[in-house]
């Protein structure tokens, strides 16, 4: 499993699990031909809704998140990676996109696609949880 995140800046256009759900839906629209069913689902405790990407045999889920956890994790990625922008303490909502594993790596264009999803983002910091580092920062 890998784990990619996408902090939004302030001035970047209000995001919402909505416009999430359109806009992933649009980009990946060319991946319906092989198999791509997109749904929703909900987090069981907190009830906060998230897209699911389904390919036969793999799947992620891509989910919109705001508050105080968002941002204690931004401060924590801060003070673990080197080079971090600054200004990630100041974001307060993600985008975080969860791949499930890949083992023949028949996958690997579909993450890359998500990742440049989260990178043609603008001012977006992402950062990969595995490999604990900044992918890009977008001006």
């Amino acid at each position: 499993m890998s784990v990619f995140h996408a902090y939004l800046a302030k001035s970047s256009d209000s995001y919402s699990h909505e416009r999430l759900a359109a806009e992933i839906s649009t980009y990946f629209a060319f991946e319906t031909k092989n198999g791509l069913s997109i749904g929703t689902s909900a987090n069981p405790f907190t009830h906060e809704k998230y897209e699911i990407l389904r390919w036969p045999g793999w799947r992620f889920s891509a989910h919109f998140e705001a508050g105080p956890n968002v941002e204690a994790d931004a401060n924590h990625i801060a003070n673990i990676v080197r080079d971090c922008p600054p200004e990630i303490k100041e974001r307060t909502e993600r985008l975080r996109f969860v791949f499930s594993p890949d083992e023949t790596r028949e996958y690997t264009n579909h993450i890359i696609w998500a990742v440049d999803f989260l990178l043609a983002i603008p001012d977006a910091i992402v950062f990969d949880e595995s490999e604990v580092c900044i992918v890009g920062l977008r001006k």
